[in-house]
């Protein structure tokens, strides 16, 4: 064997060691046997191939990727030679290893997703490529196979060959690199398919190109009428329940002031009657005058324990009144200053929307009485453009965003669920140190929705 000096360096041998010597010895002990006998078949007992690449370990336990460019010479003396050529391409296979593994990986997870993914590439002028590379979550969702897919079009797939509809999508992407969009995937049977594309912008085999991953969203949907359904049943269930526990309460108050007022009053009249004819006796008028001042207490409690429960000027005269009755009797109790601003005129609204507006009012003044540590409450009535607005602000020391919305916060949901029944909405804006301000808006036309 002849050698050249790069050939000593590459292997790291001197030339004199090298010279005569089989090829075989540049080999590592274990394989010397392995790679003789295949130096001998591919040189003796078949065509010289002009070119391989062998990954070997070398005597000194080095491991290297090895090219070999082959010729065959005649020498001198007429016999046959072999001229191989040999690179070292280490660096190179390693790349080429390193990218194939990591193609493997895509590959694998290109294909477990559990959506579907779909690569086009884009084309100047606006128009998109076939199908570039499709995952085995696709083929499965639209009923192709990734042969067929790739001879599609997302014209026809994803936009249902609405042109227009693609251009905006285009435009979109450019202008943002992501887009999500609701669309309806068209499978191998024209059944529309309801999905969520999340599409996105990147470059793949050097050109720009749009990755699409689609969900499959027909059974979030169905859950989420369920959920919308449910919760509509719940929503009329809590109205329903609502207005029987105002019914009740009507009765009952009205039970309480009618019946059991009416029968102190009686009995206080025949206390009276009654005392009357034993004046003489100063001991037992003491004590008819110590009943008759018993008899007022327990009218006085009736007639509060009547209000609490309906405030009958909320069913007389409206909500007006029935505010500035409550603004004054929670003064009144709690030395805390309210200003109502309310309309001149009574506003025209039904009894359940009344009832809902009055008990936000009153859930809201007493929170602000239980924590509020405020000293001045601003009550606004306010009606326009077909909605009622009340708004209650005090000066206290406010609440967290965290309180606000804590699901423990029994008052405040039912605040909101009260105006959510009417189709309205209930906001609460606070900041520590600088109050708090409920704001409730109701629909003051129409029925419920």
């Amino acid at each position: 064997m002849g050698v050249n000096p790069a050939f000593c360096r590459m292997f790291d041998k001197p030339e004199e060691e090298l010279v005569n010597q089989p090829f075989h010895i540049l080999y590592h002990a274990n394989i010397q046997g392995e790679i003789y006998k295949e130096y001998r078949d591919d040189f003796f007992n078949s065509e010289i191939k002009a070119y391989l690449e062998r990954r070997a370990i070398l005597w000194n336990g080095r491991k290297v990727w090895f090219g070999y460019s082959n010729s065959t010479m005649k020498s001198s003396s007429n016999e046959t030679l072999v001229l191989s050529i040999v690179r070292d391409i280490s660096e190179r296979k390693e790349n080429e290893l390193e990218l194939t593994k990591s193609e493997r990986q895509y590959r694998n997870l290109f294909d477990s997703t559990s959506d579907a993914m779909f690569v086009c590439y884009l084309n100047y002028g606006k128009t998109l490529s076939n199908f570039a590379e499709v995952n085995e979550k696709a083929s499965q969702l639209l009923g192709y196979n990734s042969e067929e897919l790739l001879r599609l079009n997302p014209l026809h797939v994803i936009f249902e060959n609405k042109e227009d509809e693609l251009l905006k999508f285009i435009d979109k992407l450019n202008s943002g690199q992501s887009y999500i969009s609701n669309v309806s995937l068209s499978d191998k049977n024209n059944r529309i398919i309801p999905a969520e594309i999340n599409s996105r912008l990147f470059d793949f085999n050097e050109r720009p190109a749009i990755l699409f991953i689609s969900r499959d969203i027909e059974e979030r949907r169905k859950f989420e009428e369920k959920i919308r359904q449910r919760t509509e049943q719940l929503r009329n269930l809590a109205s329903r329940l609502q207005t029987v526990r105002e019914e009740e309460r009507k009765m009952i108050a009205r039970e309480i002031h009618d019946e059991l007022g009416q029968m102190l009053t009686v009995l206080k009249i025949q206390i009276s009657l009654l005392a009357n004819k034993v004046n003489s006796n100063e001991i037992i008028k003491a004590k008819f005058e110590s009943v008759e001042k018993l008899i007022d207490n327990s009218i006085e409690s009736v007639q509060k324990i009547s209000s609490k429960l309906r405030p009958g000027l909320l069913d007389e005269l409206g909500l007006i009144p029935a505010i500035e009755w409550q603004a004054q009797d929670f003064m009144e109790k709690t030395g805390i200053e309210c200003e109502c601003i309310l309309p001149k005129d009574e506003i025209n609204l039904d009894q359940e929307k009344s009832t809902a507006l009055f008990r936000i009012f009153q859930e809201s003044i007493i929170n602000t009485a239980r924590h509020a540590n405020a000293s001045r409450i601003v009550i606004q009535l306010k009606e326009a453009n077909g909605s009622l607005t009340l708004e209650i602000k005090d000066n206290g020391k406010g609440i967290t965003q965290s309180q606000v919305n804590d699901p423990k916060s029994l008052g405040l949901l039912g605040m909101k669920e009260r105006a959510i029944i009417f189709g309205g909405s209930v906001e609460v804006r606070s900041s520590m140190n600088n109050g708090t301000t409920v704001r409730a808006i109701i629909p003051s036309e129409g029925s419920k929705e």
